[in-house]
């Protein structure tokens, strides 16, 4: 398929830098000396993007190896759970559970010498402030780590041996020294060539973005070199269909089959073409994919019927593993501060920062003027639910920093499922250590970014902090093959792919639906003043006599499950996660399909002394039994006022009208707002919307769901008409 009739755009998600060409969404600090490889991508039409002990399935990061827990169903709590609480009630275990040799720490690896970076590492063993990471401030907290070391044992325990993480991205250096003993031989791929190599090109002055990631995931451990993996001894492939050259110079003209491939979904390629002939089966004995690309949406995306991602993601957990279902694991994206080349429905890109339009607006004569917003900062730009094809498939990954706090760019969506480890900038504060392309004129710690590399710390007066990134017979990498300055989601993603890898190795009998379940279970609670309080996000109207909330704080429901759209269920948490995964029975409730409530039309209200127009909906569920894993919200909304509407002027929200929680699907004046303005809808025009949530998972559906839009009117005091009927989606946990 040409990709000049495409008309969305997928860019790898990293944050870290300026970017020789157009880059993924991004926040938080810019190196701007120091490009770094950020793949811009055009996508398909229609696809998208972005147990501990027998007491508590929490185990703290200082804790012995964790004693595993039994099959832990939703049960409701009565009390908040502390901010470092995970979201598995206190239970004890139905039967004894024998522990699996890697738990027990008697797994034989080759184990060597000490990874010189891993002291640096503070995504795997955070220590606190006194920790020397590269950067020339360190704000972190104890504890606010993937909790790896009670797992690892020093190369003897858990450490994600026996499981395949494939990288679908730009590339993967097969030869580099500390990914190479765990690359498995003959299984990668490149799409320019249909050979077993997706290596990237020698003497590049930005970083292959595929390396960056599998060092994350699984570099080598207790080899003497570099850092380490968070599942050091898992076995790595890399799918280089996400190389950006694949899309401009018009290479990739099966871009969807590609697609299928990649995914593991290769019984859906065209076999004539020479591509999936070449590509074969390699994919077929893949556990775990990571996906660190994305689409960002400057307007509401046109919805359109899924495409080859989605419909490879749905056959992957349907038929991989045996039928346990392949584990997809995609970045949440980047865009929380700002939108870099976004997308607009006509395929048009643009960038903005979401913040600077809304003050600007506010200014006399403004589209604002008279309004004001509450903790704006706290808005995200971008949003992981404006990716709506590869959910509920793929599990959409957010980033934390050292702080335990969420990393600046991280976006916010009630799509969000886990929060891994992306760091800021690797200059002023901590980002991830991880493998660069090998040598000195190669990737972000080359030659020539050398001397611009030092300049930035120098002015900051700390050269010495920069523990990586230095050359010279004083360094810990004078050969240049590592790099401090991964951030992202892209960094996030495959942290947390390295957990999977490590739960797997536990037990590998776990579903693709298992493994959601516990990471969503032993996540921790983090940051628990978010959203509320003085940190509460709300806007108000020029003379409306209410605001809105366009921000949830930390819910719990009633399944006893905490969730807030910036975090996700929390912060991914590798010793309960593989505690809880020994021995783990499916919880009450799973089902093997979806169910489907179909809508009454919506009705209207104003409030807010006129200045909104609330216009809701109600949806029951025939099956009130039902138990819900995330959940889909479909409409089709219609503009019947007399004059276009921006739909970035509208909140869309979902509640449980049983337990009255709410989730903010799509907060009003997001990047929907700023590209809204040239991407109006028509008077008695239509646009279909879709949008995720997971803060309903396990959640009885006995009393049906209330679908909320809320409209701002503008200054000229449109009506807001709207008229829509919804169709709610729950699929199993």
């Amino acid at each position: 398929m040409s990709t000049s009739s495409n008309n969305s755009l997928r860019s790898l998600r990293q944050n870290a830098v300026t970017l020789p060409k157009a880059c993924v969404p991004g926040g938080g600090l810019q190196l701007q000396a120091l490009p770094l490889t950020c793949l811009l991508l055009v996508a398909l039409t229609g696809c998208g993007g972005g147990g501990g002990s027998t007491t508590s399935a929490s185990v703290a990061t200082s804790a012995a190896p964790p004693v595993p827990s039994a099959a832990l169903t939703p049960t409701a709590t009565t009390t908040e759970p502390s901010s470092n609480a995970s979201n598995a009630p206190a239970v004890k275990p139905l039967a004894p559970v024998a522990l699996t040799s890697c738990l027990a720490g008697t797994v034989s690896n080759p184990v060597g010498a000490e990874d010189p970076f891993y002291v640096n590492a503070w995504h795997l063993d955070n220590t606190g402030p006194t920790q020397l990471v590269s950067a020339a401030t360190n704000n972190g907290l104890a504890g606010m780590d993937a909790n790896v070391k009670p797992l690892h044992l020093g190369g003897m325990g858990c450490t994600g041996k026996g499981v395949t993480i494939a990288l679908l991205d730009s590339g993967l250096e097969l030869a580099h020294e500390d990914l190479t003993g765990n690359v498995l031989p003959n299984r990668s791929f490149n799409f320019f060539d249909n050979s077993n190599d997706p290596s990237p090109a020698r003497n590049s002055s930005s970083a292959d973005h595929g390396t960056t990631v599998a060092g994350v995931a699984a570099a080598r451990g207790w080899n003497g070199k570099g850092s380490r993996g968070v599942a050091p001894f898992a076995s790595l492939v890399g799918f280089n269909v996400y190389a950006d050259a694949l899309w401009f110079n018009g290479i990739n003209n099966n871009a969807e089959n590609n697609d299928y491939l990649a995914s593991g979904s290769g019984g859906l390629a065209d076999i004539s073409v020479p591509t999936t002939q070449a590509f074969g089966t390699r994919a077929d004995g893949v556990d775990v994919f990571n996906i660190s690309f994305g689409t960002d949406y400057a307007a509401a995306p046109l919805i359109v019927p899924a495409k080859a991602l989605h419909q490879g993601l749905k056959r992957g957990t349907e038929t991989l593993r045996g039928g346990l279902g392949a584990v997809y694991l995609q970045a949440a994206g980047n865009g929380m501060l700002r939108v870099k080349n976004g997308v607009l429905p006509s395929g048009q890109e643009t960038s903005f920062s979401c913040a600077s339009t809304l003050k600007n607006d506010q200014q006399p004569g403004g589209a604002l003027a008279g309004s004001t917003f509450l903790n704006l900062d706290g808005l995200t730009c971008s949003s992981s639910t404006h990716e709506p094809y590869n959910m509920p498939y793929a599990y959409q990954v957010a980033a934390m920093h050292n702080t335990g706090k969420a990393a600046s760019y991280s976006a916010s969506g009630s799509a969000n499922w886990i929060s891994g480890f992306g760091g800021e900038s690797g200059t002023e504060e901590a980002a991830i250590i991880t493998t660069d392309d090998s040598g000195c004129t190669s990737g972000i710690h080359n030659t020539a970014n050398k001397r611009a590399f030092a300049s930035n710390f120098n002015f900051l007066g700390d050269l010495v902090k920069a523990v990586a990134d230095l050359f010279g017979v004083a360094s810990k990498d004078p050969t240049c093959n590592y790099t401090g300055q991964m951030n992202g989601t892209s960094a996030a993603t495959p942290s947390v792919a390295g957990v999977v890898a490590l739960m797997l190795e536990v037990n590998p009998k776990l579903t693709w639906q298992d493994v959601g379940f516990i990471l969503a279970k032993t996540a921790r609670k983090v940051d628990a003043g978010i959203a509320s309080g003085t940190r509460a996000v709300r806007f108000t109207a020029a003379g409306a006599s209410s605001s809105i909330e366009l921000d949830k704080p930390w819910q719990t429901n009633s399944a006893g499950f905490n969730f807030q759209n910036r975090y996700g269920f929390g912060m991914v948490d590798a010793a309960a996660a593989a505690g809880l995964a020994n021995g783990f029975m499916k919880p009450a409730g799973r089902r093997l399909t979806e169910v489907v409530a179909g809508g009454a039309p919506s009705t209207s209200l104003e409030s807010g002394g006129g200045k909104y127009t609330t216009h809701t909906a109600l949806m029951n569920f025939a099956d009130a039994l039902a138990v819900s894993g995330s959940m889909q919200l479909d409409l089709e909304l219609t503009n019947t006022s007399s004059a276009p509407v921006n739909p970035g002027r509208m909140q869309f929200e979902l509640t449980n009208i049983a337990t009255g929680q709410t989730s903010v699907l799509v907060p009003a004046f997001t990047a929907w707002y700023v590209g809204g303005k040239t991407n109006l809808l028509a008077s008695n025009g239509k646009q279909k919307f879709r949008f995720h949530t997971n803060a309903f998972y396990g959640d009885k559906l006995s009393d049906g769901f209330t679908a909320r839009v809320i409209y701002v009117k503008d200054q000229a005091g449109t009506t807001g008409s709207l008229t829509f009927t919804p169709l709610l989606t729950s699929f199993s946990l």
